[in-house]
């Protein structure tokens, strides 16, 4: 209880201060880059702090209770990323939209530090699971906060990682419009898929996360990683842009991802008939003799 209670202390100050140092810069890019009035954007930003704060409290609270709720430590969990996400995407859109053909290298509010500040977004995500999740005997749980501290994450990276492609460092290597929408909305579609895991956490019964588990995993595949790796092989050949490391990861995971829902869908489906077929027929039996 007490290594719980200190894990949870450590990610609410971290995610308290990272959270407020990515609004604090990305209404400083505004003021310095677009206008003075942009920094009515600290607002929604202060809104999504303060509701972000009090849902990363409330596990400390329960933390002191010897009847504490699982689902009370998870409730919030991914409503409140789904908040955050909803403030962040439309600045991010704004940034890429406005801002990235003004940033000057030298500069110290430059691509630098704007790629710095799109960043803590993976981070906030990790402090933030394992702020909520509820570290008890259940060793397939804490196996399954490691996943999703590690997979998700990995995603998150790969959306920020890509989005650097927009940065307008040489004329030569402007990309189209259409490439610059698609990253966009991939982007912003990536930030919101961890909603889905944490709905996980949130969940108590292990079907439901099976499932949601699945539904991550799909979307994953199909919305992110296949697309990111077409993307950078058009980039490579197209725009001469130098490849990612993380190509190697999206051929990596695409590969993992189709195995395991391939393994899914004709293992564990077929398994999971056959054992309840005997108990249906036997249920259709008793009803026959009735």
């Amino acid at each position: 209880m007490e290594y719980q209670r200190s894990v949870e202390w450590i990610a609410f100050l971290l995610s308290f201060i990272f959270l407020s140092g990515q609004l604090g810069l990305i209404g400083a890019f505004f003021v310095l880059y677009i206008n003075p009035t942009w920094l009515l954007w600290l607002i929604p930003g202060a809104i999504v702090l303060i509701y972000w704060s009090v849902v990363t409290f409330r596990p400390i609270k329960f933390t002191t209770k010897p009847n504490s709720n699982l689902r009370d430590n998870m409730s919030l969990c991914y409503i409140t990323w789904l908040i955050y996400c909803l403030n962040l995407i439309p600045q991010v859109i704004l940034l890429f939209s406005h801002v990235t053909d003004q940033l000057e290298r030298k500069f110290y509010f430059g691509p630098r530090m704007l790629k710095l500040t799109l960043s803590c977004t993976p981070f906030l995500f990790v402090v933030f699971v394992f702020g909520h999740h509820n570290r008890n005997i259940s060793q397939f749980r804490n196996y399954y906060v490691a996943y999703l501290a590690n997979e998700v994450t990995l995603d998150l990276f790969d959306g920020v990682e890509i989005l650097e492609n927009l940065f307008v460092d040489d004329i030569e290597f402007t990309v189209s419009i259409s490439i610059k929408v698609v990253l966009l909305v991939l982007s912003s579609i990536n930030f919101l898929l961890p909603a889905i895991a944490l709905y996980d956490l949130h969940s108590q019964r292990p079907s439901k996360q099976i499932t949601f588990k699945v539904i991550y995993k799909g979307c994953s595949l199909i919305i992110l990683n296949i697309p990111y790796l077409i993307i950078r092989l058009i980039l490579w050949h197209s725009y001469h842009k130098d490849i990612s490391v993380l190509f190697m990861k999206n051929i990596i995971i695409t590969a993992l991802n189709t195995e395991e829902l391939l393994h899914h869908y004709f293992v564990e489906r077929r398994t999971s008939n056959q054992s309840t077929t005997p108990h249906q027929h036997n249920i259709h039996r008793i009803e026959s003799q009735v």
